[in-house]
C-alpha cells in the first residue's frame, strides 16, 4: 500500500502519500496508523522525516495523536483549510536539519561568547533565563524566551556573521513544524525543568569563561531536544 519515498524534501512527500491514500480510499476516518518504526521501514525513510511528516499531519488537522493509542485519520478536514495551511508548511525549514544546523553552530556560538562576553551580555542572558524560569507552565511564552536566550549567546560572541546565522536559525524556531515537535518535547514529564537547568549549565559556563565547558553544554543540551523531538 506504502510506496519507498525519493524526494528532496521528504517528509511533504509522505504527507502527499498519505493524503493520496485517503483519497483513494485505501486509508479510511478511524484508521489507525502503522507504528512508526514499521511505517518508516514501508516508506523506506528515517524516524526524523517520518516525524516531521507526522507533525505535519497534525498540524494540517489529516490525523490527531491519541496518546498511547497511535496516530489516527480524522473524520474530517476543510479541503480549502488543508490546501493553504500545506503551502505554508512547503516552505518551512525541515525542523531536524535545523537542529543538525544548530549543533554544529551553536556549539561554537557558546564557546566564543565564554571568551567574548561583556558584561551587558552576561546580563541580557541571565535576564533571559529569568524569563523562562518565570514562564515554566508556559509553553507559548518559555518557546519565546528559549529563542530569547540563544540569540543572546549569539550577540555575546561578537561575530556578525555567526550572529546573522543565528538570528536565520532562529527565524526557523518560529515555523508551524518545529514549534508544534517542541510544544511536545516540554509536555514531556519534567522537561521544562531539565532544559531550564541545561541552559542555566550553558550560561554558567559563559559567565566562568569557560569556553570548552560552554561548547560542550551546547552540545549536549541540543542533542537531548534531538532525543527528545524523536520521541
Amino acid at each position: 500500500m506504502f510506496e519507498k519515498v525519493q524526494t528532496k524534501k521528504v517528509y511533504m512527500e509522505i504527507v502527499e502519500q498519505i493524503q493520496k491514500l485517503i483519497k483513494e480510499g485505501k486509508l479510511k476516518p478511524g484508521d489507525k496508523l502503522p507504528p512508526e518504526r514499521i511505517l518508516a521501514k514501508k516508506l523506506g525513510v528515517s524516524r526524523p522525516p517520518l516525524r516531521e511528516a507526522l507533525s505535519a499531519l497534525e498540524i494540517l488537522g489529516i490525523i490527531e495523536c491519541r496518546g498511547g493509542r497511535g496516530n489516527i485519520i480524522k473524520n474530517s478536514f476543510d479541503p480549502d483549510v488543508l490546501k493553504q495551511r500545506f503551502k505554508e508548511l512547503e516552505s518551512e525549514q525541515s525542523p531536524f536539519e535545523l537542529l543538525e544546523a544548530r549543533k554544529v553552530v551553536e556549539m561554537q556560538i557558546a564557546g566564543l561568547a565564554a571568551k567574548k562576553a561583556l558584561k551587558e551580555d552576561i546580563v541580557a542572558i541571565e535576564e533571559s533565563l529569568r524569563k523562562m524560569k518565570d514562564s515554566l507552565s508556559n509553553i507559548t511564552k518559555i518557546l519565546e524566551y528559549d529563542r530569547e536566550f540563544h540569540v543572546n549567546v549569539a550577540r555575546a560572541a561578537h561575530n556578525s556573521v555567526l550572529f546573522s546565522m543565528m538570528n536565520y536559525l532562529a527565524d526557523g524556531l518560529k515555523e508551524k513544524l518545529w514549534v508544534n515537535l517542541k510544544e511536545k518535547c516540554y509536555n514531556l514529564p519534567g522537561r521544562p525543568e531539565k532544559y531550564l537547568r541545561e541552559h542555566i549549565e550553558i550560561f554558567n559556563a559563559i559567565k566562568n569563561k569557560d569556553s570548552k565547558g560552554a561548547s560542550r553544554k551546547m552540545y549536549t543540551h541540543l542533542a537531548g531536544v534531538e532525543k527528545d523531538l524523536l520521541g
